[in-house]
């Protein structure tokens, strides 16, 4: 009974030690294989963004490699996950607008290259455009020199102030 016990539980221990080696395996079907160089670049990323590589699907892993360094960086810096991966499965024709369209709406958060003028007088006019609605029992706009408030009254008028 007690070689029946020792043999089952380091069946055991061998089928546990087997797992991981099997998950890993797993994780390397759907991993993008990477160059060298993409190696070399990949170790030199923040723990944080080579997890976050890890977490993409292959065809995102593989398509990250094919952008260009100022794609990269917006890739990185103002896109989330679920942008990146709506972009990787597009049409490579959408794919292209769809970066003119990321440059473009990023262009008025990075700093222009450019100064143009686009007023001729330099003078900025500034205009209200608030509008009243009178309530009942309103007595409508004040005058303009208020009268300080009586006992009762409430509207068109300054308050005495705690007494």
């Amino acid at each position: 009974m007690k070689k029946l016990i020792i043999a089952s539980t380091a069946a055991c221990g061998l089928a546990l030690t087997a797992v991981p080696a099997l998950a890993d395996h797993h994780n390397e079907a759907e991993s993008y294989m990477m160059t060298d160089a993409q190696e070399a670049m990949y170790m030199n990323w923040s723990a944080e963004n080579r997890m976050t590589y890890q977490a993409w699907p292959k065809a995102a892993q593989e398509y990250y490699w094919t952008l260009n360094d100022s794609q990269k960086k917006i890739w990185w810096d103002s896109l989330n996950n679920e942008q990146r991966v709506r972009i990787v499965e597009m049409a490579p024709a959408q794919r292209t607008a769809a970066w003119q369209s990321i440059n473009s709406q990023l262009a008025g958060t990075m700093p222009a290259t450019q100064t143009s003028t686009t007023s001729t007088s330099g003078r900025i006019t500034y205009q209200s455009n608030a509008v009243v609605q009178p309530t009942p029992g309103d007595e409508g706009p004040p005058p303009a020199n208020l009268p300080i408030c009586e006992p009762m009254e409430q509207d068109n008028c300054i308050n005495r102030g705690a007494r």
